[in-house]
């Protein structure tokens, strides 16, 4: 008898180690509690960046003027509507810029989309003109927005600060790898609501 409480005690023992008990099961989550661990805190990173671009959110309205390809000026009266979608983890930007001569005359359609990758922390900035798609990195600063487009003949480059009530956008070319930057677009806008 002692000999099977000597083999059976150390058998107890080493079943009691290694079976997983209430304390032990609470300190290690399954994975799948750790992936959506995971990912709650990736949403509240993504939610937290997207929460630092509030100051563009709105509707917002004014003129404007760009060089056309041919070097003359066009003026334009330009409508932007910002507005968070998607569980507000991506932000919509729709614009559209009427002739001022004749506002009845689209000028210009576009939309962009601007979220945020917690694996790579930088922000993107997608959009849709013309025809044409353009991905990049933008820059966020405080009340600051700057996304630029490089070709291999030039480099295009977007600045936009706002107040509370107002959004002043620039944008300036390059075509000597950034020695000299000469303006060709500036929007000046009003928040509507």
């Amino acid at each position: 008898m002692k000999s099977l409480v000597r083999l059976l005690l150390p058998l107890a023992l080493l079943a009691a180690l290694l079976s997983p008990g209430p304390a032990t099961a609470a300190r290690t989550p399954s994975p799948a509690l750790s992936g959506q661990a995971s990912v709650g805190q990736a949403l509240v990173g993504q939610a937290e960046a997207m929460r630092r671009l509030s100051f563009m959110i709105g509707t917002w309205a004014g003129p404007g003027w760009t060089v056309t390809p041919s070097g003359t000026r066009q003026e334009f009266l330009q409508t932007e509507r910002v507005r968070r979608q998607a569980g507000d983890l991506v932000i919509s930007v729709e614009g559209q810029g009427r002739d001022k001569a004749d506002p009845r005359t689209i000028a210009d359609s576009a939309l962009a989309v601007i979220n945020y990758n917690e694996a790579t922390g930088q922000y993107r900035w997608e959009a849709f003109s013309r025809g044409y798609v353009t991905t990049v990195v933008p820059e966020v600063g405080d009340n600051t927005f700057r996304w630029s487009l490089q070709t291999p003949a030039y480099t295009s480059r977007y600045t936009l600060t706002f107040t509370a009530t107002t959004w002043h956008e620039i944008g300036e070319t390059t075509v000597d790898g950034g020695q000299t930057w000469h303006q060709n677009f500036q929007m000046d806008l009003r928040r509507l609501r």
